[in-house]
């Protein structure tokens, strides 16, 4: 290929890359928000009904988004992709899909009765390293220095954010190990999802990861949670908007990014979470802020400037 070739398709994937990052850092608004609402929605009913009512909630509008895409698509001369028939491989990749994530929605709320927040926020962070290993290990995956440099100096901004906060005690050892088993599957999660991204939209990836974490939370939800609805309208209010604004719009987004980023770099960008999330507590809970706690934001925000401009975020297209 010629270099004149060559110049159209890198600036082709650098715009996909812009989009990609656009939409990532829109995505971590709700995303950040939703430990903020689910402390409301828990004044009256536990962190695994809030899942279950997200899941269903959100089942519903993917499934009537999903639906509207089938319609489009049979008024149009052009058949999709998605209308070839599914493989077993590909049937097999969409449910483990769905696993891995109503696995670690689910691990992550058990994670929070047995340990602190922090801690919890802390281990499940570490999926960035993770995807990082499992891409290199598994997949052959070459990254560069910069991306390198930058995800280590991310996570070792995560680190120092909660590490005042952190206690490791012997009885608090099974949500630890609870907290860090949900990084491995929110890689998993987010591994599975970019490959799936080639073959199908946004709004069937979140129907199906959606609809089986449905269908996990159902029938255990009645025997680990005493109460299942909320009793109040302001407490439906606010499930029904964390469902809406952090479940269908946020998590969609990220599930769009995957199509133009890599696993790699929206794992560290993802990292930003909980410096968005320590600003919503404070403007809503007026939790303070420390000054240490704001250079750590900057350590974070360096980090995740220099894996988003090195030459591994650029996905090619295809």
């Amino acid at each position: 290929m010629t270099a004149k070739q060559e110049l159209p398709q890198l600036q082709l994937s650098q715009t996909s890359n812009l989009i990609g990052t656009v939409s990532l850092f829109v995505a971590l608004i709700p995303i950040s928000l939703a430990p903020v609402l689910v402390k409301l929605c828990e004044r009256e009913i536990g962190a695994n009904a809030v899942a279950f009512h997200r899941a269903w909630i959100a089942t519903i509008v993917f499934g009537f988004l999903s639906g509207f895409e089938a319609f489009r698509s049979q008024k149009s001369d052009e058949q999709p992709i998605e209308q070839k028939p599914l493989t077993r491989r590909e049937l097999a990749l969409l449910f483990l899909m769905g696993t891995a994530g109503a696995t670690y929605s689910i691990l992550w709320a058990w994670s929070v009765t047995q340990t602190s927040i922090p801690n919890v926020t802390l281990l499940s962070n570490m999926n960035s390293l993770f995807v990082g290993l499992a891409g290199y290990f598994l997949f052959g995956r070459r990254f560069d220095n910069r991306f390198i440099i930058g995800m280590l100096i991310a996570v070792c901004g995560a680190i120092a954010l909660e590490l005042n906060e952190v206690q490791f005690d012997t009885y608090q050892i099974l949500g630890d190990a609870l907290a860090l088993l949900t990084a491995v599957f929110i890689a998993t999660y987010l591994m599975l999802v970019e490959r799936l991204r080639n073959r199908f939209s946004t709004a069937t990836i979140m129907l199906w990861r959606c609809g089986i974490t449905t269908a996990f939370l159902l029938p255990v939800l009645p025997l680990v949670e005493n109460r299942l609805f909320p009793y109040t309208g302001m407490g439906w209010f606010f499930i029904i908007f964390q469902a809406l604004f952090c479940q269908v719009f946020g998590q969609a987004l990220v599930a769009y990014s995957l199509s133009k980023l890599s696993s790699g770099i929206v794992a560290v960008t993802l990292l930003l979470e909980p410096v968005i999330a320590s600003f919503f507590a404070w403007l809503i809970f007026n939790e303070k802020v420390s000054s240490f706690d704001q250079m750590t934001f900057v350590v974070i925000l360096l980090g995740i400037y220099l894996a988003q401009s090195s030459q591994s975020a650029i996905k090619p297209t295809n």
